[in-house]
């Protein structure tokens, strides 16, 4: 599987995140630090207001997210259905952590350096 990721050198990507939380909406600043393509998944490194390493494919029903460091794992909508991807990882994860984790695949995807 060849994508522009694994042709090219990495260079980090930001990203910036908005999240309405309680009363009010938050935003802050993240970047994806690393990603490598291991041919069936990515294995992708995300910091902000904390850190994350993340394991993302697909399979048979569709997309799949792991974080292992947190025992964390769901199904995914496509990586640039912000949204969708948000709302699920919300009900396992804090609404920033959520937020992070949904706008970093969301923007990967823009990019192109994950399908």
């Amino acid at each position: 599987m060849s994508t522009i990721a694994s042709k090219l050198p990495f260079q980090h990507i930001p990203f910036r995140c908005r999240e309405k939380i309680g009363h009010k909406t938050e935003e802050w600043d993240g970047y994806v630090r690393s990603i490598h393509n291991h041919g069936s998944h990515y294995e992708i490194r995300i910091e902000s207001r904390s850190g994350f390493t993340l394991i993302v494919g697909s399979y048979e029903a569709g997309a799949f997210l792991s974080i292992p460091a947190f025992q964390i794992g769901s199904d995914l909508a496509d990586y640039s259905d912000y949204f969708w991807n948000n709302d699920r990882l919300a009900t396992i994860m804090s609404p920033v952590d959520a937020a992070t984790v949904a706008e970093a695949l969301r923007t990967l995807s823009e990019y192109q350096m994950i399908q």
